[in-house]
């Protein structure tokens, strides 16, 4: 019996019993309701101020606007869903944990960031693009730096396919190694990705929320200098704590709404399986989505594709290598099982963003049309059909099995 283990970042450890038909009380369900829709507002909220506080961080650490993206924007909403699975393999092997609680929240949990990524995530991008045409200066193209796009997805395509094949050749020593290997890619894509392109200026920038709200609160101070503008010229600690304060609104409200999901999942009876797999994780990636659409529609599609690819490149180095050195990393090519259901979602998500990086080198002054995005979303509804069936059909199940 295999364990289904295709999750999410933070859906897993939810889903201890399989979810069944209860009934629930008009109050309950009004409650329930209201925090779904209370937590759905918290992720947009929290996005709004992300996206305005990590822009300026990058403004005053002086880094570029693909390394803003890429790595301040990306890994700072990806790592701490990424603490679950770590939190989960820590506590299996020093804790009281079982190996097989570290596989089912560890392996699901590592897999199911790149593939909503690559799939979903871009097919999002893609429809922004066309849905906010008539308001960008950019109209239908998409405008993006091509050489930071190119970077990424190389190093996520390099990285992530080592750690598919760690999975199909059976040896503790080239695992070791691969895992080595996927360490340095991302030390190297951090190094090449801060040393490559310009600074944005500040006066492409609105000005800091955090800072409004503090200069509204002031006395007037008449000739005030730059230095002392909280809103259009912030310091670094300021800028800092708006980007920091509107990550714990992301944390929380990320958290609270793959709790609600999972409560309409099981007041309408769904398979547990179908909310590990399909439901949780795309919640969960919400963060990731929110703040690119909120950079799409205003003309800053670097930072938009960045967030979602500089994601990619740390969800296909540094957390996969945690699954192949310590979990089963359960990836199989036998239909019908488990462990097929993980390897075919690593396989759409290569593909997914081999298709990207081919189109992205072909790119004229990095314009493009949106619709090669567009093709994530048929791999996301592709995998969909073929988890239903295994779960339907053939009785695949989060508790593991048959």
């Amino acid at each position: 019996m295999e364990r289904l283990n295709c999750g999410s970042k933070a859906s897993i450890p939810y889903m201890q019993t399989p979810l069944a038909l209860t009934p629930l009380s008009t109050a309950t369900t009004a409650v329930n309701t209201v925090l779904l829709l209370g937590a759905f507002g918290l992720l947009l909220i929290g996005a709004e101020i992300f996206t305005n506080g990590v822009e300026w961080l990058g403004n005053r650490l002086g880094v570029s606007e693909s390394a803003t993206g890429s790595i301040l924007a990306a890994v700072g909403t990806a790592l701490p869903e990424t603490m679950i699975p770590v939190i989960a393999i820590l506590s299996a092997q020093f804790g009281s944990g079982s190996q097989g609680a570290a596989d089912s929240v560890g392996v699901g949990a590592i897999l199911g960031a790149p593939f909503m990524l690559a799939t979903i995530a871009m097919f999002l991008i893609g429809i922004s693009v066309l849905y906010f045409s008539n308001r960008r200066s950019y109209g239908d193209e998409f405008h993006f730096n091509d050489v930071s796009t190119r970077r990424d997805l190389t190093f996520f395509l390099t990285g992530y396919t080592l750690a598919f094949l760690a999975a199909l050749i059976h040896s503790e020593l080239i695992s070791t190694a691969i895992g080595i290997i996927l360490v340095g890619l991302y030390l190297t894509y951090l190094y090449r990705t801060l040393k490559a392109g310009g600074m944005v200026g500040s006066d492409d920038l609105e000005d800091l929320m955090v800072g409004k709200v503090i200069e509204k609160g002031e006395e007037p101070v008449p000739q005030v200098g730059v230095n002392g503008n909280h809103a259009s010229n912030p310091g670094t600690a300021i800028t800092l704590f708006q980007t920091l304060f509107a990550l714990g609104i992301i944390i929380g409200g990320a958290h609270l709404f793959v709790n609600e999901v999972e409560w309409a999942a099981n007041a309408i009876g769904m398979p547990s399986a179908i909310v590990a797999l399909l439901l949780a994780p795309l919640a969960t990636e919400l963060p990731e989505k929110f703040n690119s659409i909120i950079w799409i529609s205003r003309d800053k599609d670097t930072l938009a594709i960045g967030n979602i690819t500089g994601a990619m490149a740390f969800q296909g180095t540094l957390p996969v290598t945690l699954g192949i050195l310590f979990t089963s990393w359960n990836l199989s090519l036998q239909w019908g099982t488990s462990g097929f259901l993980n390897a075919f979602s690593a396989i759409l998500a290569i593909i997914s963003g081999g298709i990207l990086y081919m189109r992205a080198r072909n790119v004229q002054q990095g314009n493009m049309s949106p619709r090669p995005f567009l093709i994530g979303g048929l791999f996301y509804f592709a995998f969909l059909a073929i988890v239903v069936y295994h779960v339907l059909i053939l009785n695949v199940s989060a508790a593991g099995g048959h």
